[in-house]
């Protein structure tokens, strides 16, 4: 297989990019990030969190005598746990700070990332920030938002729930609580696919009809341009990342 990736973020409306992104094909890396919190504190988690995950994961591609601050788990594969092991230093990392700085405490941030391995990919994330995988004229979206909706939805709330004005809050993230458990996903990568990281800048505002045309341009790093493009084309209120990987034979 043959893998390319790139990446576009911009500022939009707000007074700073608190948007992060990450392509590291050499170590088979990608991530997007949405950071929370006054005083550029957003800022500063999602800039700190990217850099946590890519300097593990950068590590454990080449010492194999690393001590990891969590267990292994021995039923997952072992990039599963690299990017497991990763947020949750993130998450501990991001906490410590915001304690050690009472103009970040409190601080957090949103996560979507993938791990290549091989002929696989490892997707996990936390917050809103989503995975899309694009495979013929089908986009299908590979995360769930960690948000009070979707737990309401999950224990069988009715249709008013949808209408709630909680419905938005997320309900995990790095930085939110003292431990993260991730959602996590390993699934086989298939020749002339695509896969597409947003913020919720983008997905807020362009629907999924309109990413499956977007994402067939010539090259990820401009299929990334134009959907953030896009996004900002249609007025979105937020900062717009999107990072695109194309898969070809």
């Amino acid at each position: 297989m043959r893998l390319s990736a790139g990446g576009w973020s911009e500022t939009g409306p707000r007074p700073a990019n608190e948007d992060v992104h990450l392509v590291d094909l050499d170590v088979g890396l990608l991530l997007v990030a949405d950071g929370m919190g006054g005083h550029k504190a957003g800022e500063v988690a999602s800039r700190l969190a990217r850099d946590v995950i890519a300097d593990f994961i950068r590590e454990t591609a080449v010492a194999s005598d690393l001590t990891w601050p969590f267990p292994f788990d021995r039923a997952r594969t072992a990039a599963v746990n690299r990017l497991t092991v990763a947020l949750r230093i993130a998450n501990r990392e991001v906490l410590d700070a915001g304690r050690r700085n009472p103009r970040y405490n409190g601080m957090g941030t949103t996560i979507v990332a993938a791990l290549i391995d091989g002929d696989r990919l490892v997707v996990a994330h936390a917050g809103d920030s989503r995975a899309y995988r694009l495979r013929g004229t089908r986009l299908q979206q590979m995360t769930q938002d960690d948000t009070w909706l979707n737990v309401m939805i999950a224990s069988g709330a009715g249709p008013a729930a949808a209408a709630h004005p909680m419905r938005h809050a997320l309900t995990r993230g790095i930085g939110m609580k003292a431990d993260l458990s991730p959602t996590v996903t390993e699934v086989s990568l298939a020749r002339n696919e695509h896969w597409l990281f947003t913020t919720d800048g983008i997905h807020n505002v362009v629907d999924s009809r309109a990413l499956v045309g977007l994402l067939e341009a010539d090259g990820p790093d401009l299929a990334a341009k134009q959907v953030v493009r896009a996004a900002i084309d249609a007025q979105t209120s937020d900062n717009a990342t999107a990072v695109v990987l194309y898969v070809r034979q």
